[in-house]
This record gives C-alpha cells, structure tokens and sequence, in this order.
C-alpha cells in the first residue's frame, strides 16, 4: 500500500511535467517566412540574409544614393545647353494718341551653350569628394553585412546552447525525480528520513524552475534567430565550418588595420573631408566659362512715334564670361566649416583605428580563453560523471547521504552546461574575430558542419589550435609573407552544438514558441538518468 509521501511525490512530479508540457502551447508559434523555403545549410542561409536582410538592403540603397551623387559630380565636366523662348501679345498705346496706336504679337527664341573652363578646381574636387563617400558607403556595407553574419550566428549558436541546456536540465529533472520517488520508498520503509524526502522536493522544484527558465531563454533566442534570419528557428541548421583566422594577434591586428569595413570608411571620409576643403576654397578663385548661343527677335518692339514695327531679327553670339568674387562673407564662412569637418573625420579615423585593434584584441582574448575552457570543462565533465555512478552505489550500501547524490546532480549539470557554453563561445569568438579583420563574409561560411559528434566519428574545427595557428593544408591570404600554416592539434571532440539527430526520443519543450521538438533532434540525451533507482 502506498503512503502519503508517496503519493505526495509522485502528484509533485507529474504537476511539474504537465507545467513544462504546457510552456509551448501557450507561446506564440514560429511559423516559417511566408514565400520562401527554409535553407537547409548556415552557408546557404547566409547568402539568403545577405540578399534579403533589411538592414544590409538600406545600405545598399546608401551606396546607390553615393554613386548618384558622383554622376553628380561629374556632370560639372559636360557642356550645358539651355533654349527658353517668349511669345507675347502688346497694345501700345501712345499717350493722346490715336489711329497711330498698335497691337501685335512678339516672340523671340534662344538656344546658348556653356562650357567651364576653369571654377578653381571645384568641379575636380566635388568628383573626388563624391568617390570617396562611395568607397566609404561600399565599405558601410561591407561592415553592416559582417555585423548581420556575425549576429547570424550568434544567435544560431545561443539557439544550440540554449537546446542542449534546457535538454540537460530535463535529464537533471528526471534524474532527481526518480530520486524523490526512491526516497519516499524508503521513507515507508524507515530507511529514510522525511527531510530526506524534503530536500529532494525542494531539489526538484528547483531542477524544474531551471527547465522553465531554459526554455524561456531558448524562446527568447528562437526570436533573435527570426528577426535575423527571417526563417523559424524550427528550421535551424547546423553550425557551420568557418574560414580559417590568422596565426596570431600581431598578425589579426595587422590585417584588421587594413581590412576592417569601419576603418576603411573612416579613413575614406576623412579623404573626403580633406578634397570638401579645397572644394570650399575653390569658391574664391575666378571662373571662367565659354558662351556661345544664337538667338530670334519676331514681332519686335513698336516705334512709340510710328506705330510701326521693326523687321524681324536674329543674332549669333560668343566669347568668355568671367567671374570674379571680391568680397563674399558666406564663401569664407564656408572655408572654416569645412576645415572643422575635415578635422572631425581625421579624429574619428584615429577612434576607428583604436576600435579595431582592440575589437580584435577582445575576440582572441575570448578564443583563446574559450578554447582552454573546452580542455577542462572536458576533464570535468568525464570526471564528474564517473564520480556521480560512483555516488549513486555507494549511496545504495549507505555509504553517502542523498544529499551527496544530488549535489553530484547539480555539478554534473553545471559541468555540462559550462562545456557547451565554451563550444558556443569559442565558436563566436572566431566568428567575431573574422569579422573583427574584416573576413566574415558569405564566403567565409562554409558548407559543412563545424563541429558533429556522430557515427563517423568528430570533426574538428578549422584553426581550432590552443596557439591560434590554422589546420594543416590551410592558409592565411594577407600581406605577411612570413605567416605560415602549421599542424593543429584537434580540439576536444566533445561539443554537440548544431549536430545531427542520433535517435529518437520523448519530445522537449523547444524555443520561440515552436512546436515541440523530439530530444533525439538535439543529439541525444546522455544516460544520466539512473541516479536513485532500485538496485535489483
């Protein structure tokens, strides 16, 4: 016969398994972009964001904006040609006057042609203004398509994190739930206590706010992958390979002050702040332009005497105009304020070139710490887990207390948990660090997986090296001659983000309000989950 306890137990259990059963139902569904099929591949994908990403089109209308103001420009080299004609009904009237009085009709037609021969170089300026502010919107572009890439897959790589944690931490829920149920049989027995069995309520109730949690955050990330992507995170490919990264930060650096899209943008209008000043001080030197034109007199003027209207006539005209400014107050005005932009600019060149070494400063400190991060998070994991088994039996002959089992629960969980965050990280650091350098492109996302554990054993990482050098075969393209690729030792093949389903396996509450995903769709739970059972 069952006891309360146990009843009690059990009823905790299943009322916390209908609550997180019930978290999806009551998001809001993720349903795929109308119109368009998901990409199958990140590689794939990227291109799609490329072409369709709102923020990358409304630099790309930027860069149109700049190469229409550079045909602006050039305009100034051409000839103009201007005709205008009047036609026009008169009554003279004479003043006591009378029968000499007259009404008529004139016309007359122009047509003249312009040609500048010399504006103080204005025109030539005004070109290589315009230039520059294209090179600098292209660059623009350039950045905010490595900005949309890099956010790509971060938000990719949380989505992966967040499967694989919340999937954990429901390994972790029913590893302490079989736990709870154990102990309530014992305590029927006396062979346990009822704060035995409190202490694993409270567990419990604790492994399943942490279920709510992750699936709130995986929910959260599923929407950044959607603002992003315009696809569902239902429909999330795998991590990709990535291009291979210098061998060293002297050398990231290196290509980073060459490369970055924001520094060249910034070194490009500082060029055009400093043609904008000559432009300006153009204005003070004389113009000189060729007129030429040819023109039609019908009608004429009437004598005020005669009444009498003059022939009709035409003439033919041209020579040089010239235009000297003297004193112009708003030309000289002009002059100063160019100066100050051109300044400003200079000065955003030197943030922007501080900006880039220390972005990409950041991103290998991050990689480098994230790689030796996998190393021990391994070990600890391989440990902790042999270490919970051993737990679990010695708990069995009364050798450890439950709260000894359960702690081993909670670091196994923290351990696996800190092992997938530094897969995400180290992952994000080197895709930040090729945006950092101005590489992260659509052809620096490569088909592929970057990182499966399945049946045809663990691919490692391109340039996943504890020294940052890329693997072997591969190489660096920059302008240090000397860099040279070396062997690289492979990376811990523990790392399942973005791998292939192995199994199939009970349904887990999945991210951004999407449907229920099967567990063997986020590579497969470990075998942790026989904490507290019977022994026969």
């Amino acid at each position: 016969m069952q006891g309360p306890s146990t009843k009690s137990a059990r009823l905790l259990c299943a009322s916390c398994a209908l609550a997180i059963a019930a978290i999806p139902a009551l998001l809001q569904a993720q349903a795929p972009a109308p119109g368009r099929a998901p990409s199958s591949t990140m590689a794939s994908l990227a291109k799609t964001v490329i072409e369709t990403n709102p923020d990358i089109e409304a630099q790309r209308q930027q860069v149109r904006i700049t190469k229409a103001r550079l045909a602006t420009a050039e305009a100034g080299y051409f000839p103009t040609v201007e005709a205008n004609g009047t036609v026009q009904r008169r009554e003279i009237d004479v003043k006591n006057g009378g029968r000499g009085d007259s009404k008529y009709t004139s016309a007359n037609g122009a047509i003249e042609a312009r040609l500048r021969f010399y504006d103080g170089n204005r025109t030539y300026n005004s070109v290589q203004i315009a230039t520059a502010e294209m090179a600098a919107a292209e660059a623009g572009l350039d950045a905010t398509i490595s900005d949309t890439l890099l956010d790509l897959l971060t938000s990719a790589a949380d989505v992966h994190l967040q499967r694989k944690v919340l999937e954990y931490s429901q390994q972790q829920s029913d590893a302490i739930g079989e736990q709870l149920r154990a102990t309530s049989r014992k305590l029927e027995f006396g062979e346990a206590t009822r704060t035995d069995e409190e202490l694993a309520k409270a567990r419990l109730a604790t492994a399943q706010a942490g279920v709510l949690a992750a699936t709130e955050e995986l929910n959260v990330n599923g929407y950044e992958f959607r603002t992003v992507s315009g696809q569902s995170a239902t429909t999330l490919p795998a991590l990709p390979a990535l291009a291979p990264v210098p061998d060293s930060l002297a050398l990231a650096q290196k290509i980073a002050l060459e490369n970055a899209p924001r520094l060249r943008a910034a070194r490009l209008n500082a060029e055009a702040g400093k043609a904008g000043v000559q432009f300006a001080a153009g204005a003070l030197f004389p113009q000189v332009d060729a007129v030429g034109g040819y023109e039609y007199l019908a009608g004429g003027v009437a004598n005020l005497f005669t009444g009498k209207l003059p022939d009709d006539r035409s003439s033919l005209y041209g020579g040089l105009e010239v235009r000297v400014p003297i004193f112009v107050p708003r030309d000289h005005a002009e002059i100063g304020r160019a100066r100050a932009v051109r300044d400003q600019r200079l000065s955003q060149t030197d943030i922007a070139t501080r900006a880039a070494a220390e972005e990409v400063a950041s991103y290998w400190t991050r990689w480098q710490s994230a790689k030796s991060t996998i190393v021990t998070a391994t070990a600890a994991v391989a440990a902790i887990e042999q270490a919970a088994e051993g737990l679990k039996k010695e708990a069995l002959g009364g050798n450890r207390t439950l709260t000894d089992v359960l702690d081993a629960q909670n670091e196994l969980l923290t351990a696996r948990v800190t092992l997938e965050r530094a897969n995400r990280n180290e992952f994000v650091a080197r895709a930040g660090l090729l945006a950092a350098i101005g590489r992260l492109d659509g052809d620096a996302i490569l088909e592929g997986r970057c990182c499966t554990a399945g049946a045809a054993g663990t691919v490692s990482r391109p340039g996943a090296s504890a020294l940052g050098r890329p693997a072997a075969g591969e190489s660096i393209a920059s302008g240090d001659a000397s860099a040279k690729a070396s062997a690289t030792p492979v990376r811990p093949g523990q790392s399942t983000l973005g791998s292939a389903p192995v199994a199939s396996a009970p349904a887990v509450p999945s991210s951004g309000g999407e449907a229920a995903t099967p567990a063997a769709s986020l590579g497969g739970r470990p075998s942790a989950s026989a904490l507290g059972r019977r022994v026969k």
